[in-house]
């Protein structure tokens, strides 16, 4: 009991949220492990608020955690860095975290690609985590709103490489970017893929291993590839017909998927 209520007092203190409880189950020797590796991740995160300026509040950082142009990198209190991951906010607009933010282990997130073309930058709300082993690049600019969450494995591109010309190599053709806003309240499966230029609108729920390369309506639920509509969840909607889009689509899943084929592959008109 003891150490159950210090750690509720910590975690909604680190927060900010003092309704935040913790769950049932737990023993005392969990519980011990978790203190000892939140304690060594707090201390790894106090040279990390000396370096960004703009970092607030308490920081967790893990081991072998990667932090470039940290003056560039911004965050509300509560910041959760997990092992191996990877910031680079080389960028127009750096990178903005919100509050209680997690980035879980390993996942990247960069704004600039090479030197020739400074990057956009990336923006991501309140309680959001993105999953292990993600990449997140903002070159084009990503926005991401409040409480979304993302999978492990999701890549989201905001840049395309141009390959109209066949005399010329495609690096050497340059890039478009439009970018990408992702709403609040959105779930992001495990493996899924979101190209540049892509909306995805508030309470969607884009399945695992799909390629988003248009639109995503609000309150929509969305699988395949390319992806596509399957139902909608606002009350009252119909399912859409299948019939009118293909072969049945299935339901979302949180198995694990392929491993992705391609990357930024073009967006569909």
């Amino acid at each position: 009991m003891i150490l159950q209520h210090l750690v509720t007092r910590l975690v909604s203190r680190a927060k900010h949220d003092p309704s935040w409880r913790l769950g049932d189950g737990f023993g005392d020797a969990q519980l011990a492990i978790v203190l000892w590796s939140r304690g060594w991740q707090f201390l790894r995160g106090m040279p990390l608020r000396l370096r960004a300026a703009h970092v607030r509040g308490t920081v967790f950082r893990g081991r072998r955690v990667v932090v470039e142009h940290a003056r560039q990198l911004a965050s509300g209190p509560g910041l959760i860095l997990e092992d191996g991951v990877v910031v680079n906010a080389l960028s127009e607009n750096g990178i903005t975290l919100g509050r209680n933010v997690t980035l879980a282990r390993g996942a990247t997130l960069v704004c600039t690609g090479v030197l020739a073309r400074l990057g956009v930058g990336i923006t991501i709300g309140d309680r959001c985590g993105i999953g292990a082993g993600s990449f997140v690049a903002g070159q084009g600019g990503i926005e991401i709103g409040d409480d979304v969450i993302v999978g492990p494995g999701v890549r989201i591109f905001s840049e395309n490489h141009r390959f109209d010309s066949t005399d010329q190599p495609i690096r050497a053709q340059g890039e478009t970017r439009l970018g990408v806003s992702i709403a609040n309240d959105v779930w992001i499966g495990a493996g899924a893929i979101i190209v540049d230029g892509v909306h995805v609108g508030h309470g969607s729920v884009i399945a695992a291993g799909a390629v988003v390369t248009h639109d995503v309506p609000a309150m929509s639920v969305v699988a395949g590839v390319p992806a596509r509509v399957i139902r909608s969840r606002a009350a009252g909607e119909p399912r859409p017909r299948e019939a009118a889009v293909g072969p049945p689509v299935r339901e979302p899943s949180l198995a694990p998927p392929r491993e992705p084929a391609a990357h930024g592959l073009p967006r569909g008109r």
